[in-house]
């Protein structure tokens, strides 16, 4: 029995990398302790050469608070060595616990683009990877330099990585000197990453780019809380909070034997539980239901990375909050499930904005330009957030800092490269020359949206039938 059990965690995990926003999948590798110290050194390099780099453990930034709370867990990390690509420079190493990527053009404009990953789980390992290639390849034919940092650590940890995208900046700073302007982008935790850097770190970023971002902050989380919750109620099996992953894997189980909300005829509950959803994460629009049954096993299956509510994230998510609403022809009212649904409370010492500001709701605050890209059918990041977001900026006062494009596709951080460059290049418009991009209104009925910006219509698209 305990076998079972294990064999679907491990294919959890490893569906885990398709969240991370670029890159492998993690390994599950032994942790070790990283040197106190390492000296720096930097050595110049012909375009296309390959430098390895290392340095000291940076010090907080003067003058800059510390967003992120560490575990405090050892780390392994993985070689960052890469292969620059054609006529730039690569370098790479370590910078206290996190590793870097930094790739220089032979012909650098002066400007850096700093890149923040996405989740990866709790595994033990750090790793730093590549911004998506269309984007990789648009910073260096155009002339930009980028730089990655694994994080000092895994898990949900938008402020370690907001921290040590800040670190890496300095690091850069101080090897080649100040860039003129600095971007930032991110997909999934990555763009809570960039949002949290672009409220917090005033001055530090001239522009930012959130591809599928989970930009109103730790409400990634309570959208997972509430789609639980929501299936607890639906399927009238008690999900057991607190008793450890066995017991939670094999309660989830019988949950989705209730549901069955991928099969091609899910039960009368599961089709209950798909308006849910549906109504949760943004209405009826383009790929809805595809994106549902993408990530369907997947949101079942994080619960139990945390089934006792001992992480920093844990503790601080709640669907207090959540009003679910559902077709009452389904079978029961949007009553019955907001009075019915168990509600699960944040610990307040976790969910405090002075403490652990990386664990709270966004503010809006923007300080630059932000320009987001999310697809219609992610059911990882829902549209919803964007939404979400979009009312807290324009409460801030900040909305002319904001602009949001739909993108008509299934799936999590599902864009084409001609859809990401022509992101990339609107928003270097509009920060270096002034031009603000267009942008949709996400606000109202999404059952159409996204018709301006998806580049191409994806196959199966409703609006090609």
């Amino acid at each position: 029995m305990r076998r079972a059990v294990l064999v679907p965690f491990v294919l959890l995990l490893a569906l885990l990398g398709a969240c991370s926003g670029g890159g492998d999948p993690p390994a599950n590798t032994a942790a070790t302790t990283p040197p106190a110290t390492i000296e720096a050194t930097a050595t110049a390099a012909p375009a296309t050469a390959t430098t390895s780099t290392t340095a000291v453990p940076t010090a907080p930034p003067t003058g800059k608070p510390r967003l992120g709370t560490s575990a405090g867990q050892p780390v392994s990390q993985r070689d960052p060595a890469f292969t620059a690509l054609p006529g730039a420079t690569a370098t790479f190493g370590q910078l206290g616990n996190a590793v870097y990527r930094v790739e220089m053009p032979a012909k650098w404009n002066g400007d850096l683009v700093l890149w923040a990953h996405g989740f990866r789980g709790f595994d033990l390992e750090v790793y730093v990877d590549d911004p998506p290639e269309a984007l990789r390849r648009a910073f260096i034919d155009q002339g930009y330099a980028w730089a990655a940092s694994s994080y000092s650590e895994n898990g949900y940890t938008p402020g370690i990585g907001a921290d040590d995208s800040l670190a890496l900046k300095r690091y850069f700073e101080a090897t080649f000197g100040k860039p003129k302007r600095t971007y930032l982008t991110g997909a999934s935790m990555g763009g809570n990453v960039t949002v949290l850097s672009m409220e917090h770190f005033v001055g530090e970023y001239d522009g930012a780019l959130s591809l599928c971002g989970a930009v109103t902050g730790i409400e990634q989380i309570d959208y997972l809380f509430s789609w639980a919750m929501a299936a607890e109620f639906v399927s009238g099996q008690a999900l057991p909070i607190g008793s450890g992953q066995s017991a939670m894997l094999s309660a989830m189980s019988k949950v989705q034997a209730q549901l069955k909300g991928t099969d091609p005829q899910p039960t009368a509950k599961g089709l209950m539980f798909i308006d849910i959803i549906r109504n949760l994460t943004g209405g009826p629009r383009p790929f809805f239901l595809e994106g549902f049954k993408d990530q369907y096993a997947l949101n079942f299956g994080l619960l139990a990375l945390d089934p006792n509510r001992s992480t920093l994230v844990g503790k601080a998510a709640t669907n207090a909050g959540a009003v679910y609403r559902v077709d009452a022809a389904l079978g029961t009212t949007s009553e019955a499930v907001n009075a019915g649904a168990r509600r699960l409370a944040a610990d307040p010492s976790a969910r405090n904005a002075e403490a652990h500001p990386d664990a709270v709701p966004t503010t809006g605050r923007l300080t630059a330009p932000l320009l987001t890209l999310h697809g219609t059918g992610d059911l990882f990041v829902p549209i919803s957030l964007e939404t979400a977001y979009r009312a807290r900026v324009e409460a801030a006062g900040k909305g002319s800092f904001l602009v949001q494009r739909a993108i008509r596709a299934p799936g999590h951080c599902n864009f084409s490269a001609e859809e990401l460059r022509t992101a990339w290049n609107d928003l270097v418009a509009w920060v270096a020359g002034g031009t603000k991009p267009a942008g949709d209104d996400l606000s109202g009925d999404l059952t159409d949206a996204g018709r301006q910006f998806t580049n191409p219509l994806r196959p199966g698209d409703p609006g090609t039938k």
